[in-house]
């Protein structure tokens, strides 16, 4: 029983799952940033590739023209090659910008908004050289070194296999011209990304499926740990016990002082006793102000006798209002008539004497 409990068969509560999420410890797959950063990046260069070659060129022009007539020193060394290096920034710019972008959008996708400062704290086993190896050595390490040597076997050959259907055009790009060797290459890479792209989307949604599971298994719990934390979070069972037994006396004290505030305590007659108060012009309605079973039925009574307050055997009045009127609200309507009888009663008695 003791080894059943030390093993890790209970599903991560939500606690748990927060906990890991502020650490910083998320399910994602850095396939799926890749594969992204590919698409975009290869996207990106179908649409903006012309215009980037157009500017490029001109930029090279430019220099190259004005090289004859531009003496460079010291002064204008830097403003000259600062200026050139803007517009190669500019013009790449949309670019870049779509790469970074598809990382952004993949790990969001993939685990949301996640801030965590405790990820970014040294740790000092972090660069502990006997825990590296340990590190490195470890069957997670072992299990990437084979994720990555499967997907690079794949991918290679995906990669090798398209080329080889080519290989029949290479020969005819011997007469061809300078403009179209390039189309021709343009067209094969262009292909070449989008089938290795799509190998590589199908392993990431893969590895994707591998990492959430292998994270939900790492979070499992033991079942004293689930103990653990409930009383953590909801206190104690012995504790809460206690607690709940101390608020019942407190009320229970409460209940016992406004017994003598009482016009009537109504019985039926030995097992149950409820208290009956009316002031006229601050009530609606009669009120109970105390009621109880067994040995508290008692208690009130015995009170309410020390307390010259009249106290009435009526069998069905004492178990309605016992179980349909709670401690400190007024009668229903419909039982009216029948408490009035007795406060009548109740008043004349009280004349008399």
């Amino acid at each position: 029983m003791a080894d059943q409990d030390m093993e890790k068969t209970e599903q991560a509560t939500p606690k748990r799952h927060a906990d890991s999420r502020e650490k910083g410890q998320v399910a994602k797959s850095p396939e799926v940033s890749s594969v992204a950063v590919l698409m975009a990046g290869t996207a990106a260069m179908y649409y903006l590739l012309p215009g980037v070659y157009t500017n490029l060129l001109d930029i090279t022009s430019n220099v190259l023209g004005s090289s004859g007539t531009i003496e460079l020193t010291a002064d204008n060394f830097y403003p000259f090659w600062s200026g050139i290096l803007r517009k190669v920034f500019f013009t790449l710019m949309p670019f870049l910008v779509s790469v970074a972008l598809a990382g952004i959008v993949s790990n969001i996708l993939q685990i949301g908004f996640v801030f965590s400062p405790k990820a970014l704290e040294v740790k000092f086993e972090r660069i502990n050289p006997a825990e590296g190896i340990k590190r490195l050595l470890s069957l997670r390490s072992i299990m990437e070194l084979l994720k990555s040597l499967i997907k690079i076997a794949i991918v290679g050959y995906t990669s090798y296999s398209l080329i080889k259907s080519e290989f029949h055009n290479f020969p005819l790009l011997l007469d061809a011209d300078v403009t179209y060797i390039f189309s021709y290459m343009g067209h094969v890479t262009l292909k070449l990304v989008i089938w290795t792209g799509i190998v590589i989307f199908i392993l990431a949604a893969i590895d994707l499926l591998y990492q959430k599971w292998q994270f939900a298994k790492n979070l499992r719990m033991t079942r004293d740990e689930v103990k653990e934390e409930y009383k953590q979070q909801e206190g104690d069972p012995l504790i809460r016990s206690r607690i709940r037994s101390m608020q019942k006396e407190m009320a229970r004290k409460r209940m016992m002082a406004d017994v003598p505030k009482a016009d009537v305590v109504i019985t039926n007659p030995t097992h149950l006793a409820v208290a009956l108060a009316y002031k006229h012009g601050d009530m609606n309605a009669p009120k109970v102000v105390a009621k109880g079973a067994g040995i508290i039925a008692e208690k009130i009574k015995e009170i309410a006798r020390s307390n010259n307050i009249t106290v009435l055997e009526n069998k069905p009045l004492a178990r309605t209002l016992y179980k349909i009127v709670k401690i400190g609200d007024e009668i229903p309507s419909n039982l009216y008539k029948a408490v009035a009888e007795i406060l009548a009663y109740v008043y004349k008695l009280k004349r008399k004497t």
